[in-house]
């Protein structure tokens, strides 16, 4: 076996040129599908990310008349498979400092919303059962608040102002979380604003709220969102955000699956082409055929010589494509601080593809030198 790879790898390169860019043709088409899935992965992995963060792991409940009041709320809390609750006010308001000024969306929320959401607290604390019953006019920001209103993340002591409509009340900045929305924020630009955490009851008197966020103990989610609807009755919208981000990641796996079938018929391009080439040096070696068979050769033997031609062709090709993945994925990352990574099980799917692309399209070229007869081949 090991003198059969040494003649074969000897007339592989008796032609470098041909060599060289039939194997170019393969190491794009393997780079491109490899980059492709790994950029999908990536996609995928941040867009589930980014709404866990943003608390879109459990259940979400709003009512048709724009308001749930604490009898819900105690009926929701009853509900078997319910963990947590956090009921939220939600507004548009303007917060304002001594020198910057911008636009956010207010949640007033109770001491269970770090439970229920998921919080990344950078600097600070979070509200706590204090706040709630004192009313007291403390908030938290994010990032981009604070970044944009102080120029700087650690807003903590700080004072901001609210300003609803025509009237407006003076807040303490007591914490600072991590901007969970990154991606999604560059994606809507202006259309989604910054986020202020503060107790409801500094910026609601009444006890009625805009949304109350359910976090379950390990039970269906399916089955907790149709027990709060049959409890609270038909004004009650119960969304499952757990089952939403499922369709949503599952649109973005068939998209990538799309796009990598796309990326895949360049691969069947590329085995085209390697056709063509062992095609063109089966009819160049045709007396060499002919001599191997009149001192005894078999047909499997001639068949075997072109397989691992191919083979080699095939494998040369992908091991250049996936090298210039890795290090397109690496610069990617370097360069603009993402994590793309080419996945080794991908890897391996590429070593074991392509073996299979030069056996799958080496077999004709090889069938037909092997059937040739001595006589004929050494007259050619």
């Amino acid at each position: 076996m090991g003198s059969k790879m040494r003649f074969t790898l000897k007339c592989l390169l008796e032609n470098k040129l041909r060599f060289i860019l039939t194997v170019s043709g393969i190491a794009a088409a393997v780079a491109s599908v490899l980059l492709i899935r790994s950029i999908g992965n990536f996609g995928t992995r941040a867009v589930r990310s980014e709404m866990d963060s943003l608390g879109m792991n459990g259940l979400i409940v709003t009512a048709d008349s724009g308001s749930i009041n604490g009898d819900e709320i105690d009926k929701m809390n009853r509900v078997g498979g319910v963990s947590c609750s956090a009921p939220v006010t939600i507004d548009a308001a303007k917060v304002c400092t001594e020198f910057e000024n911008a636009s956010a969306m207010i949640w007033g929320i109770d001491e269970n919303a770090a439970d229920v959401v998921s919080f990344d607290l950078l600097y600070g604390r979070f509200i706590d059962k204090g706040d709630i019953a004192a009313g007291r006019r403390v908030c938290i920001v994010d990032q981009t608040l604070a970044n944009e209103l102080y120029g700087g993340e650690n807003a903590v002591g700080r004072s901001i102002e609210l300003i609803f409509g025509s009237s407006s009340e003076k807040f303490s900045v007591v914490g600072v979380v991590k901007t969970g929305k990154g991606i999604m924020q560059s994606l809507m630009g202006s259309y989604f604003p910054a986020f202020l955490y503060t107790p409801y009851t500094a910026v609601h008197s009444s006890p009625s709220f805009s949304q109350v966020f359910i976090k379950t103990d390990g039970a269906s989610s399916e089955q907790v969102a149709d027990s709060i609807g049959n409890a609270l009755g038909a004004d009650i919208k119960v969304t499952d955000l757990a089952s939403q981000k499922g369709v949503l990641t599952s649109m973005l796996n068939i998209i990538t699956l799309v796009l990598t079938v796309i990326g895949g018929i360049s691969l069947f391009v590329s085995g085209i082409g390697i056709m063509n080439i062992m095609l063109i040096s089966v009819n160049e070696r045709t007396k060499e055929i002919g001599i191997k068979k009149s001192i005894g050769a078999s047909n499997g033997d001639i068949m075997a010589d072109f397989l691992i031609e191919s083979v080699i062709i095939a494998s040369v090709g992908t091991a250049v494509g996936i090298f210039i993945a890795v290090f397109a994925a690496a610069a990617t990352n370097i360069f603009f601080g993402i994590g793309i990574r080419v996945s080794l099980s991908s890897a391996a799917a590429a070593i074991a593809g392509a073996a299979a692309l030069g056996m799958l399209f080496g077999v004709f070229p090889a069938y037909k030198a092997a059937r040739m007869k001595p006589v004929e081949a050494l007259r050619r």
